[in-house]
């Protein structure tokens, strides 16, 4: 009972502990980037209540389901308001769910696995990344981690009644995903069966995840019939099906060269303890746990190679692979391969995260330097950094020299995980939003229209892109007006506040206007001009 007990505190502080680092700070910033649409999404369901699907301008958005949206207007009800921080909440604590389930996969074998799973985990700047921003892709990326578990631990610890829970969680998915919120842990699941040569048991669970599967789509289509008719079923159908296979605009080896970034470390290092592993095996030396190795290879590959088929790819599609990343990388250095490879792999990993402190001052004195010679003001607290930073590797130099060797590397390990979150947290999200800001310059002139009591028209901006930007900055809800044309442009009756990229405004004849304001939004310079009225120079 007490170990009971013990256990269930440790992955309750664990929880805890990664939901702090997930919403830290999160209150106060500017919603910017890709979070600027599902923040409308819930931005109008705050202000107009529950729908079936997702809205823009008042209208059912056809690529997501409304399920992630719902949950971040449950979070504002219960908060008193929508901001940044009850808009990422839902998404944070799947994000610290998946940290807790991927650290019970490493525990089946040892405490030392999935200790390290959790800090490569942290240390993968695409899942950081994505826990501190509105991502549907992580609630798939928990749901596939657990039913991984759950198949896994029931043939392990002899629980069979274990893997009955593979469908609810595999509709779980589909209903914040989609189509391919199902397929990738049901494909993870067969895999799995099929690595044990569990052929009926291979059969049964793929007849089933595609009844189950055809079901889900056949609800799908119904609900959005429902919602907005046969033409919005017909977009519902193009983009949550079949645009997803026949929009094809990257390469099929994708998947496999952003991750080398997208998901450092842990793919470039999963990649490296991959190559050890056929290496031991053409030497045939033995090595604990291939078989689990082996299984995580599979969930890796049937994911990278499933979503390598359909022709629209994107990074975050594939975030349901990081958790079994994170296990392969943690793989040599928790359980202590004796092999000359791993060896080595330990040593030069050992070293870097030895210095990694001295890296990130480097690169915070750079980026001081490169502030002040520019008179930006990046708002990072240089000095207490440097501080930290400082102390940061003293410790970590005593630890190498005192401590011993066992404990001196998990010292190590955890030293340089919390330089990189304070790293990230304090400075590479400071300097990204520096330059996506626009919320204040946005407020400024909706004042000034108001004032005018003018409408919002949009000149050759398509409703999906930077508008919605724009709009979640507005103070009030507004409805703007999408133009194609310069005749209609001019030919525009009564008071109106013009919004058009640089560009686009530099092709007008610029003597028939008058510009209001040119903001930044993200790397597109908007302009904000006026019709000149009649008789006005």
């Amino acid at each position: 009972m007490r170990a009971t007990y013990r256990d269930f505190l440790e992955l309750f502080l664990l929880f805890c502990g990664s939901l702090l680092i997930f919403t830290w700070g999160l209150s106060s910033q500017e919603v910017v980037a890709f979070d600027s649409r599902f923040y409308l999404f819930a931005l109008e369901m705050w202000r107009h209540g529950i729908s079936l699907f997702p809205t823009t301008y008042s209208r059912p958005y056809p690529d997501y389901p409304v399920t992630s949206t719902a949950l971040i207007y449950f979070f504002a009800c219960l908060y008193g308001g929508l901001n940044k921080l009850t808009a990422i909440l839902p998404s944070a604590i799947a994000a610290s769910l998946t940290v807790v389930t991927t650290y019970l996969i490493g525990c089946l074998h040892q405490k030392r696995l999935g200790f390290y799973a959790v800090l490569f985990l942290l240390l993968t700047i695409g899942f950081l990344k994505s826990a501190r921003s509105i991502s549907l892709d992580m609630y798939p990326t928990l749901l596939t981690a657990g039913c991984f578990y759950l198949i896994y631990s029931a043939d392990l610890l002899q629980r069979p009644r274990r893997s009955r829970w593979i469908y609810p969680l595999m509709t779980l998915s589909f209903a914040f995903r989609g189509p391919i919120g199902l397929v990738m842990p049901a494909g993870v699941i067969c895999v799995y069966y099929f690595l044990n040569l569990r052929i009926k048991k291979l059969v049964t669970t793929g007849i089933f995840a595609f009844l189950l599967l055809v079901a889900l789509v056949a609800v799908l289509f119904a609900v959005a019939y429902y919602a907005g008719g046969e033409t919005f079923l017909r977009d519902v159908m193009r983009m949550q099906a079949l645009g997803r296979i026949d929009n094809y605009y990257r390469p099929i080896y994708y998947y496999m060269t952003a991750s080398l970034g997208g998901y450092a470390l842990s793919f470039p290092l999963a990649c490296l303890v991959l190559l050890g592993v056929a290496i031991c095996k053409f030497k045939n030396e033995n090595m604990p746990h291939t078989r689990f190795l082996l299984y995580l290879t599979g969930w890796v590959l049937i994911i990278m190679l499933g979503m390598s088929v359909p022709g629209d790819k994107k990074l975050r599609y594939i975030l349901p692979i990081v958790p079994a990343l994170s296990l392969l990388a943690a793989y040599p250095l928790a359980m202590n391969v004796k092999q000359t490879y791993f060896c080595c792999l330990r040593a030069i990993l050992g070293w870097l995260f030895l210095f990694f402190p001295a890296l990130c001052l480097l690169a915070i004195e750079l980026i001081y330097l490169y502030a002040h010679r520019a008179g930006i003001d990046y708002k990072i607290p240089f000095v207490s950094l440097i501080f930290f930073f400082v102390s940061a590797q003293s410790i970590a130099l005593i630890t190498a020299y005192f401590c011993r060797h066992a404990l001196r590397f998990d010292v190590i390990l955890t030293l340089a995980t919390a330089v990189f979150l304070v790293f990230y947290l304090t400075v590479v999200e400071p300097v990204s939003f520096y330059y996506d800001k626009a919320r204040d310059a946005i407020a400024a002139i909706e004042m000034l229209r108001l004032k005018q009591d003018a409408q919002l028209v949009f000149y050759k901006e398509q409703p999906d892109g930077l508008p919605i930007k724009y709009l979640i900055d507005s103070p009030v809800e507004t409805k703007p007006i999408f133009i194609e044309t310069p005749a209609a442009l001019l030919q525009f009756s009564g008071p109106a506040f013009f919004v058009a990229s640089a560009a686009r405004f530099a092709e007008l004849a610029h003597e028939r206007f008058t510009i209001i304001a040119t903001i930044e939004m993200g790397h597109v310079r908007l302009v904000v001009f006026q019709l000149k009225q009649k008789g006005e120079r």
